[in-house]
């Protein structure tokens, strides 16, 4: 409806600042929700607390760094796109290095982009198949066919609107489920239940770089990933430069980040007080349910609290498909706007169509890239784990395009080919440790789990039978569904590499590697010409 609605009022769509930039006239409330919403997902929603059931609450030290990035993005990049009036970020690339740097970083983005479409419209189905019986592949079809309809008709207006609703919902999911687990066993309960299982973790100081969360590698990852986020992503900086000015997009900026600490912290809190329902009996391990994955957790749990409560189920369920469309939604129109303006204007005869030909070009673009993560889903159907997933995806491609940037704001040596070997040294480095990890899936060391809770000796279905049991089983954490053996293969040590250091090692290589070349090339040019 929403969809509809705008394209039928307003502008009607008719150009492409109407469809990609929503006129540059939003408000700033709708704005601040979309870019909490954006910066969620589905893999914030399940992987999160999932993260925190494996791995205890250390993560949530990544709340620390993030509003310094933030804060960085809006006082040192910001100010540089308004003052250029772009409409996509990367078109300061093309003025500061040329439109070859331009092109090549508007393409990781895209590629990055539909990866991540990919996993975060995967993700919710596949989860929700595994304990609902809802079909996998009716899920994902469904998501990304009513996504790409509102954002097809409607454009970014479209888009920003619907985020606030799906923002909402997300918050009501993950808030019921803290509250009601709370108020089933007692804070107090939670609480000794978590530190009996070594759960809350929030001063690891350690310095080896293996280790999954430590403080020092959450809070950089917090300060690199908003960094990014806010700074350099075309998502989030497409929804800032709407609103039309520099101020409002800072005080929208400013807005979103305390949402999106909150937000933060209640799927942090989801982990905890899901480990301590299941403290004794782990569903990842319990052959009466034996979950594929811990991703799974959050809505098994929804099932289990609120089966009997009509309407509450569905609406969480719809939260945790909410947390996806918003990501989906804004990455479709982002998409779509770099193409028109990254890949479309500057080499085609653009200017001799209209605006509206090019609005019209543009919607189909938004349908053609609903389609492509449509397809392109199917090859992510055996990710390991969401969170891990998405964070090498953006560690891969974020981390060398933040580099960049570096590079072009903060240096006056840098030049176009030193940057592009930098670069392509940042990426080729980041693919090698993010994929080499990711596919040899070395040992990764969660907490204890126990399983002396469990009932057994049932003839019942397993999902049945977790359902429908009125006893409260419960858990604690190890993880052979990350495929460990007992007898663990030899694993080259920079693949044990934490994922949360992949930004930072992509981003200095970059910045290295480019300053270097540019440095060497500059010199030797100046020895030719002498």
């Amino acid at each position: 409806m929403v969809g509809l609605y705008f394209r039928f009022t307003g502008g009607r769509q008719k150009t492409t600042q109407e469809f990609l930039m929503a006129g540059r006239d939003m408000h700033i409330g709708p704005v601040a929700f979309s870019l909490m919403a954006t910066y969620m997902s589905a893999i914030s929603v399940l992987g999160m607390p999932a993260e925190t059931y494996l791995y205890g609450t250390q993560f949530v030290t990544w709340m620390i760094g993030m509003p310094f990035g933030g804060l960085i993005a809006a006082y040192g990049f910001l100010p540089v796109f308004f003052d250029m009036d772009v409409a996509t970020a990367y078109e300061y690339l093309e003025r500061r290095f040329g439109k070859t740097t331009r092109t090549v970083a508007a393409m990781f983005f895209t590629l990055q982009m539909i990866l991540y479409m990919s996993v975060v419209l995967y993700a919710p189905s596949l989860a929700l198949n595994a304990v609902t019986g809802l079909s996998t592949w009716a899920s994902v079809i469904s998501l990304a066919a009513v996504c790409t309809f509102y954002c097809s008709l409607g454009g970014l207006k479209a888009v920003l609107w619907t985020d606030v609703f799906q923002a909402l919902l997300m918050y009501i999911t993950i808030i019921v489920v803290v509250v009601q687990i709370t108020v089933i066993l007692g804070f107090n309960e939670v609480y000794d239940r978590a530190y009996a299982g070594g759960r809350l973790i929030l001063f690891n100081f350690s310095l080896d770089p293996t280790e999954r969360y430590t403080f020092w590698n959450t809070v950089l990852s917090g300060v690199l990933f908003s960094f990014h986020t806010f700074g350099t992503n075309q998502a989030q900086i497409q929804r800032m430069m709407s609103v039309g000015n520099l101020k409002k997009a800072q005080k929208a900026l400013f807005i979103s980040l305390p949402l999106i600490l909150v937000f933060n912290l209640f799927t942090f809190w989801d982990g905890v007080v899901i480990y301590a329902f299941f403290h004794d009996c782990d569903p990842l391990k319990d052959e009466n349910v034996k979950l594929n994955s811990a991703d799974q957790l959050m809505p098994l749990v929804i099932l289990k609290l609120f089966n009997n409560i009509p309407g509450l189920t569905g609406l969480c369920i719809s939260g945790v498909f909410s947390a996806s469309l918003s990501t989906i939604s804004s990455a479709v129109n982002s998409l779509t706007a770099v193409t028109m303006e990254d890949f479309i204007r500057p080499y085609c005869f653009c200017k001799k169509l209209s605006e509206s030909w090019m609005a019209f070009v543009a919607k189909l673009l938004a349908v053609g890239y609903g389609v492509l993560t449509l397809l392109l889903t199917f090859l992510v159907a055996n990710f390991r784990g969401v969170m891990e997933a998405s964070n090498v995806v953006f560690g891969m491609v974020g981390g060398p395009i933040l580099g960049i940037y570096s590079l072009g704001m903060f240096t006056k040596t840098a030049n176009e080919p030193g940057t592009l070997i930098g670069l392509s040294a940042g990426f080729v480095i980041n693919a090698w440790l993010g994929f080499g990890s990711y596919l040899t899936k070395a040992k990764v060391q969660a907490l204890p789990q126990v399983t002396d809770g469990c009932l057994t000796n049932s003839t019942s279905s397993p999902i049945e039978l977790f359902l429908n049991t009125t006893e409260v089983p419960f858990i604690e954490s190890g993880i052979e569904a990350m495929g460990l053996t007992a007898e663990e293969k030899y694993v080259l040590p920079v693949y044990k590499i934490s994922y949360l250091y992949f930004s930072l090692i992509g981003a200095l290589i970059v910045v290295a590697v480019g300053y270097l070349a540019s440095f060497l090339l500059s010199k030797f040019l100046t020895f030719l010409k002498c």
